[in-house]
């Protein structure tokens, strides 16, 4: 960021240097052309010398804008001359220096595009060579495209979140990234997840896709639920188009994320009710609290948190769906943090945890 902030200011101070030169070229000239007009300077050389002057300052610019546009349109042409040969878009990556979000933009749209189009082959060169060398890799395309939904390349992102690293040692570069994001297609709410290598300067056949799974909210919920406990579960699998229906996994979805559900018996608090008993009790396995609240619906605990994360499905609210989540430090132990959420944000506006002073 730092080398790119360097560029921006050099390159500001280059045009306002051939500014200034234009302006003051072109005032020399007019200047020039006026005064050698005039009777009175003919013989004089002033107006010969402000002419060829600021015909000089103001050739500089205008050579320079000629020379960066011309070197502009052939850069722009042998790019696109380029990027014909090219046969998917880590082949770019290879041969051309790219930014993270173009990257990301790119193989999004790379990947999701051949799966709509049914393309097998073009959809499988997005990979690493490494993977492709695979034996199970054919396979594991054909199982993909066995169950993907199509129409994802014309779907609307949300809760778009990407990180990724890179190393440089003296040329020696290897940068990678991902992309998570969801989506609806048909009124049904999806996952998708792309890992991918966008830079190894020692060994290219490592560049490209890495890792791209597609799940629905059912398969997501099982996923999540392994990883949360271990963050190395299904790090073996690759490429995954996960698609599980209700009738075999009972899933909902909390601010955003999706979690295996457990239906209760147990009436459904307002939050307003539950608000009132936790000003009361400060231990989720408190008897007056757990008597109201009954079994979680859905458990949480993440593999490097000390929290408990519990999920309880409420009244609904403001004609949507409400569920609270209490986090605790032990098992059903002191209550850490409450609050409320919909299935797609936590309303932080309504403390669960408060002063008694209401909303």
């Amino acid at each position: 960021m730092a080398f790119v902030s360097m560029v921006i200011v050099f390159l500001l101070i280059a045009a306002v240097i051939l500014g200034v030169l234009l302006i003051a070229g072109l005032s020399l000239l007019i200047v020039g052309i006026v005064r050698k007009s005039n009777k009175k300077n003919i013989g004089k050389k002033s107006p010969v010398v402000c002419i060829v002057t600021g015909a000089v300052l103001l050739a500089l610019p205008v050579i320079t804008a000629v020379g960066l546009g011309i070197w502009g349109i052939s850069s722009a042409v042998g790019n696109t001359f380029k990027r014909t040969k090219y046969e998917c878009v880590p082949d770019r990556w290879r041969n051309e220096r790219v930014m993270d979000y173009q990257a990301e933009d790119e193989i999004v749209d790379a990947l999701l595009t051949s799966a709509d189009s049914g393309d097998r082959e073009a959809f499988g060169r997005n990979f690493t060579p490494e993977l492709q060398r695979k034996e199970d890799f054919e396979e594991t395309v054909n199982a993909f495209f066995a169950v993907c939904p199509k129409g994802f390349s014309n779907c609307e992102k949300s809760n778009e979140s990407s990180g990724g690293s890179g190393s440089y040692n003296a040329g020696h570069n290897v940068r990678t990234d991902s992309v998570h994001f969801n989506t609806t297609l048909d009124g049904n709410w999806y996952y998708i997840s792309i890992e991918f290598c966008y830079e190894n300067t020692d060994e290219p056949d490592k560049v490209g896709v890495t890792d791209f799974k597609i799940m629905n909210l059912e398969a997501a919920a099982v996923f999540f639920d392994e990883y949360y406990r271990d963050t190395d579960y299904a790090s073996d699998v690759y490429l995954l188009c996960g698609i599980k229906s209700p009738d075999e996994v009972s899933a909902r979805l909390i601010d955003s994320r999706p979690f295996l559900w457990t239906p209760t018996d147990t009436r459904k608090l307002t939050a307003d009710e539950l608000r009132d008993l936790l000003r009361e009790n400060s231990r989720l396995d408190a008897p007056a609290l757990s008597a109201q609240l009954g079994e979680p619906n859905a458990f949480c605990k993440y593999e490097f948190s000390n929290g408990y994360d519990y999920y309880y499905e409420l009244a609904d609210r403001n004609g949507l769906p409400c569920y609270a989540y209490i986090c605790t430090d032990s098992p059903f132990g002191e209550i850490v943090s409450a609050c409320i959420s919909t299935p797609y944000a936590f309303d932080f506006d309504y403390a669960l945890l408060d002063d008694g002073n209401g909303e």
